[in-house]
């Protein structure tokens, strides 16, 4: 009995390879992507057995892809019309929504408003989630970092120095810092890719909200301040003149380097701290 021949996708001309890999990069559904991929894996010399492997399909269905398109060439990668009404936005409109997606991820009314502006079509905010997940993006809330404005050499160097504190005998490390609490979101949430998280910079404290202002050791205690509206320097000396009265040995303040902890006044106190055993740490 012969063996069965073995079977290959033949890509014929440089525009159908460009056509599957734009297929394969672009196209909003799955599985017409990872059909276009698995065409040009199999034009490669990928066997059939090895794109089931890949794919996660049975023999017949990669061997049948192959097969369509051999005989009808990318267009027959594409699903059969389903019944029910057309897709609202044809794909290049919906390459306009990914963008706009990118440049507007925590406005949907602006990029629904933009996108009826530029192609005079209207989707809901259920129909946004929808495309929004189908471009491989979740609701999630930003990340607020100070990562970009850091020295990276001025950081390293901290960190060698915080590590030698922490073993020095006789010493109280303590960290402080304020955070701030509102009913009022400050950091707001958006249409972010999967796997990726996407930071903004740190902002100043808003004057609504409520500071926690505190002290913690390293055993995990902590002595902590409220105070209503905005945190200027004059309330962090009158938390660092309180907190001298609770230390009963030498103790190191690590803290950040907020214009409320580097300002004339505050570097004014810091040896009238000194002589009541409170020595400073700014990091970089």
């Amino acid at each position: 009995m012969a063996r069965p021949a073995i079977l290959f996708a033949e890509i014929k001309s440089q525009q159908q390879r460009d056509r599957l890999v734009e297929l394969w990069k672009k196209h909003p559904n799955h599985y017409t992507r990872m059909r276009g991929h698995a065409m040009l894996l199999s034009d490669a010399g990928y066997k059939v057995s090895q794109l089931v492997d890949i794919f996660g399909v049975d023999r017949d269905t990669a061997a049948g892809w192959i097969s369509r398109f051999n005989e009808g060439g990318v267009d027959a990668l594409f699903d059969d019309q389903r019944p029910g009404g057309p897709r609202k936005l044809v794909e290049h409109e919906q390459r306009l929504l990914e963008d706009l997606l990118r440049e507007y991820p925590s406005h949907p009314a602006k990029v629904i408003a933009k996108l009826k502006e530029k192609t005079g079509k209207s989707i809901s905010r259920k129909s946004l989630s929808r495309y929004a997940k189908r471009f491989n993006r979740s609701w999630k809330r930003f990340r607020r970092s100070l990562r970009q404005k850091r020295d990276e050499q001025a950081f390293r160097l901290a960190q060698e120095e915080l590590a030698e504190l922490l073993e020095e005998p006789g010493l109280n490390v303590v960290y402080f810092d304020e955070a701030g609490f509102s009913l009022k979101g400050v950091v707001s949430y958006g249409w972010l890719p999967v796997g990726e998280r996407t930071e903004v910079p740190v902002t100043g404290a808003h004057g609504s909200t409520v500071q926690a202002i505190g002290f913690e050791h390293q055993d995990g205690t902590t002595r902590t301040y409220l105070h209503k509206g905005y945190v200027n320097t004059q309330t962090v000396i009158e938390v660092f003149d309180d907190f001298c009265e609770t230390i009963d040995q030498t103790t190191v303040v690590i803290l950040d380097n907020a214009s409320s902890h580097t300002s004339g006044a505050f570097r004014a106190s810091v040896e009238r701290w000194a002589e009541r055993g409170l020595l400073v740490y700014n990091l970089p």
